[in-house]
């Protein structure tokens, strides 16, 4: 029995174990707040004919259509990090996507025992994927010879950023992997879409600087969580009162609780823009880069200037880094 082609999709919650032991309550509400919102949105939103299960903090989702599982699991991430912005407990879920076989059997043990019999190296490879990114991150995998498809597929409604860092396992070297910018959702309209994902840099922002005093391996997350919010929103900034605001704001934040990874979203977000050229004489984004030079931590932006996939992003900060010298 060699099981169905399916796409899957697998997520947990980042920090459940910890507040189970910390706060039971707490966490008991914010899992019951998770499962509401992965099942209204799979029934409220378009996305009924997806297959879900759920246990404990994780999520598996599987269908035949590709399009249906990104667009879920991008749309739950959205949504989650909306939930953060008010809840005592933030909500941030990571994990991957891929395509594979699956088994699935409901199995009768006894009259109160009922199982549901899942063998897929699909949701294997998305348990693995999972595990390779920090915050609030979904990876979507490709064979190389069969799904790349997938990163250009215009009903996906997100984009699809080249992550060549990311290395699994020797049971899944024929892969490439994409992270997906799920704070941005390509099919809505560009004032509505602007609006979303600015709010939602803003809300990670506001995570990352309240846990920025916390442990390095709590930190992270939230630092991953603003770049790829950051990234997101590179194609919607503009020269408008509302974003020079938030990079009035991000300058403060950064400045405040430096960071590699969020300075070097920020630079993605700023020098990747439509206007990065206006951007380079932005006053906060001038005094962010001057402050940045001078911290020991710029050695390490500069070695994820030096990947090959960064070449367009290293020749717009050496410009900037002139300009920035110059005045």
């Amino acid at each position: 029995m060699n099981g169905e082609q399916k796409v899957v999709a697998y997520t947990d919650l980042l920090g459940f174990s910890p507040l189970v032991v910390r706060n039971l309550g707490a966490a008991q509400r914010l899992l019951s707040d998770f499962y509401n919102m992965a099942q209204r949105i799979n029934v409220n939103d378009g996305f009924a004919a997806l297959d879900l299960f759920l246990f404990s903090d994780f999520l598996f989702v599987q269908s035949d259509d590709v399009t249906l599982v990104v667009n879920y699991v991008c749309k739950l991430c959205r949504e989650a990090l909306r939930y953060s912005e008010t809840s005592a407990e933030p909500m941030l879920c990571r994990g991957g996507v891929a395509r594979g076989s699956v088994i699935t059997q409901r199995r009768n043990e006894a009259p109160n025992v009922t199982k549901n019999f899942i063998v897929s190296p699909a949701l294997t490879h998305a348990v693995k994927m999972e595990g390779l990114v920090k915050g609030q991150r979904m990876l979507l995998a490709a064979n190389e010879r069969e799904e790349l498809s997938h990163f250009w597929n215009p009903q996906i409604n997100s984009i699809c950023y080249d992550q060549p860092s990311i290395r699994p396992t020797e049971l899944f070297l024929k892969y490439k992997y994409k992270d997906l910018l799920w704070a941005r959702d390509l099919s809505k309209e560009h004032r509505n879409a602007k609006d979303e994902t600015r709010h939602l840099v803003e809300i990670a922002s506001n995570l990352f600087q309240k846990n920025y005093g916390n442990r390095k391996s709590v930190s992270v997350h939230y630092a991953e969580t603003l770049r790829i919010c950051m990234r997101s929103y590179a194609d919607l900034l503009e020269q408008c009162s509302e974003d020079r605001g938030l990079l009035s704001h991000l300058e403060e934040v950064l400045t405040t609780c430096p960071d590699e990874s969020t300075w070097l979203g920020f630079l993605e977000m700023v020098l990747l823009s439509r206007d990065a050229f206006a951007f380079q004489r932005d006053e906060a984004v001038l005094t962010f880069l001057r402050m940045a030079l001078l911290d020991l931590r710029w050695g390490a932006v500069c070695s994820a200037l030096q990947r090959q996939e960064n070449s367009q992003l290293l020749n717009a900060v050496k410009e900037l880094i002139d300009v920035a010298t110059r005045t």
